[in-house]
């Protein structure tokens, strides 16, 4: 059965699919406890509290109040790694790579999770430093202990890293790598579709298109493009039927439904006048 997730680009990814995971948890004391004790558990409450706040906000793309909010929380709790993994965060969605580096380099430091080395390498590759980027994430994937569980995100950041460096056949093996890890993994059957079609694959891009679509049901950039490709094939019939049916999708953004909807009458005149470009 098909899978459906949330609509990402790259920094949506970054910022939500290959965040590291936070415990919003709130330390709950014993029954027995000093006032010190209860001091500090209050303490970490509150922290937890403003936590959530912060990843509400990033959730609905309030960059400015999780960034007021970060800034007198790391005033007091500078050496805490989850504060600064969200901080890089927030600047990532405020476009600011290079402080986003920054924090998830004081993230990494403090605790040597995978979570915050791959965060880490997402704001290089924002940045432009892909060869860091890379050395980053072999250096996270070769480190001892428990292997981080979501695997397809490291391989699909470096498939992504070599991309931007036009290292495409580096590129396709660690996407398809990421795919093989992980079958459902939307961003890298995407990235892989771009590539072919990039390539001058169009066979093979319609495939990936069509898979990237099964994992992210509504998610408009595979239709849309996967669209564009059966339209240039003459394949109008075809084209008109995945906008329709991904038009009856609940979930959808209507923003998506309202540039489905005028996609559907450009594809619709493309089919009456053949020689009208989509």
């Amino acid at each position: 059965m098909a899978k459906s997730v949330g609509a990402l680009n790259y920094l949506a990814i970054t910022l939500k699919s290959f965040a590291i995971i936070l415990s919003l948890t709130a330390v709950i004391g014993g029954c027995q406890t000093t006032e010190t004790d209860k001091t500090s558990t209050k303490t970490k409450e509150i922290l937890e509290s403003q936590k959530a706040i912060v990843h509400n906000a990033l959730d609905n793309g309030d960059s400015k109040l999780a960034h007021q909010t970060l800034r007198k929380l790391l005033n007091d709790f500078p050496e805490d790694a989850s504060l600064q993994n969200l901080m890089g965060l927030t600047q990532l969605s405020m476009k600011n790579s290079a402080r986003a580096v920054k924090h998830f380099q004081i993230a990494y430091k403090l605790d040597k999770k995978p979570g915050s080395a791959l965060n880490l390498s997402s704001a290089l590759i924002e940045m432009g430093d892909y060869e860091k980027a890379i050395t980053t994430i072999k250096s996270a994937l070769d480190q001892k202990g428990e292997p981080y569980q979501f695997k397809e995100r490291f391989l699909h950041n470096l498939a992504y890293a070599h991309l931007k460096q036009k290292k495409n056949v580096k590129a396709e093996g660690f996407f398809k790598t990421a795919i093989e890890e992980n079958p459902s993994f939307y961003p890298s059957h995407l990235e892989l579709a771009r590539l072919h079609k990039q390539l001058g694959r169009p066979a093979l891009a319609m495939r990936s298109y069509r898979e990237a679509m099964e994992y992210c049901q509504v998610c408009l950039d595979p239709v849309s493009e996967l669209t564009t490709l059966y339209v240039k094939a003459g394949k109008i019939g075809e084209a008109r039927d995945i906008l329709i049916k991904y038009n009856k999708v609940q979930g959808v953004a209507e923003s998506d439904r309202k540039k489905v909807s005028g996609l559907l009458n450009i594809v619709t005149a493309a089919g009456n006048n053949p020689n009208r470009k989509l």
